[in-house]
């Protein structure tokens, strides 16, 4: 092991910025991107302070060769690679389970977002939120891509009244404790700021801004319709995630009685058909019996459906309660055992009196 001269001590950096930029075959943007990354926290008297963590989503191309490269030669990036192409929402799962930051930024790997804006969002952040989101003024890409950005945006403002521009912007910044109770799968990684703000984070947005991208094509599909079944299971999760019985129950009550209600007014009137009393046709006979039926059916089928999830959910939560509790506190307030002490010994003097 070398030795170090005389007098010269080891200087240790704590991280402060995570900065994770998710890559599927983006081998040309990579040395810019680490460059303009370093450049800006450089300018922030920040150097020193940042990791970029590049995940490297099964690229086919060459961006695994060009990061090995990138790393011998930058100290502050770490890589993290993964099998297969698995899509963004499990590169930032990635991301965020290896970053070392309290203090994390995302942002997309083909350089249309600009590292240059981060301090935009950090001075967002300052004035007491949990997580900014971009909002992109003007946006360099595609008018279809752009037209259905902004329907899928206002649908998320008129669901769940989180008021954001520009939603599914890859560029963001959030505090540690934010992504530790992330669940990002599948899709999802559209709706990361709703599910911050669902869970009870504080979030807000920043002016941004966009660049054409310079090398490349973009791998998303203009038109996603998949993103509206997204959103109704996100808003199904966190609204009934913890009561579905709540849920199916109600759905179940609404076929169940008006069921019930048609058999009962068969039974009366084929009672009262016989003993005479009334005119009419033989139970079997009226399609009402067998629109009743299918119905209580159905209704008694979705109302089990709800009973059965709340049972499964019943014995989960047991087992995991702890852990749910956990993520679901924001702060706790310890005990002052100096304080404290203090208080007993006045309390007991004054019993001696």
């Amino acid at each position: 092991m070398q030795s170090l001269p005389p007098g010269q001590a080891v200087v240790f950096y704590m991280i402060k910025y995570t900065v994770i930029a998710p890559v599927y075959c983006e081998e040309e943007s990579l040395t810019e991107l680490a460059d303009r990354v370093a450049a800006t926290f450089a300018e922030m008297g920040a150097d020193g302070a940042f990791e970029l963590l590049i995940v490297d989503d099964g690229s086919t191309d060459g961006t695994t060769e060009v990061i090995r490269q990138l790393k011998s030669e930058r100290p502050y990036l770490r890589a993290v690679t993964l099998r297969r192409n698995c899509g963004k929402s499990m590169a930032l799962m990635a991301g965020f389970e290896n970053a070392e930051g309290e203090l994390i930024f995302t942002m997309d790997g083909d350089l249309q977002d600009n590292p240059e804006d981060m301090p935009q969002l950090l001075k967002k952040l300052d004035e007491g939120f949990d997580m900014v989101n971009g909002w992109r003024l003007r946006r360099q890409d595609q008018i279809i891509r752009k037209l259905g950005s902004r329907l899928f945006n206002r649908a998320v403002v008129w669901t769940t009244g989180l008021k954001l521009h520009d939603l599914n912007c890859g560029f963001k910044l959030y505090r540690k404790e934010v992504v530790k109770v992330l669940c990002v799968f599948g899709q999802y990684h559209r709706y990361i700021p709703l599910q911050a703000h669902l869970i009870g984070f504080r979030v807000s947005e920043a002016k941004i801004g966009n660049s054409r991208r310079k090398y490349g094509k973009s791998k998303y599909r203009s038109f996603r319709y998949q993103g509206l079944f997204d959103l109704l299971s996100i808003l199904f999760t966190y609204k009934y995630g913890l009561n579905p019985l709540h849920f199916f129950g109600v759905i179940g009550l609404v076929l169940i009685l008006p069921g019930l209600s048609g058999l009962a007014y068969l039974a009366v009137e084929h009672i009262l058909y016989w003993t005479d009393m009334r005119e009419g046709q033989q139970l079997l006979n009226r399609p009402l019996l067998s629109l009743s039926l299918s119905v209580l059916i159905m209704g008694i089928i979705i109302f089990l459906t709800g009973f059965v999830c709340d049972f499964i959910l019943h014995h989960q939560i047991r087992r995991n309660i702890r852990h749910i509790v956990d993520l679901n506190i924001a702060s706790v307030t310890e005990v002052d055992h100096e304080e404290l002490n203090k208080a007993r010994i006045a309390a007991g003097s004054g019993r001696e009196k």
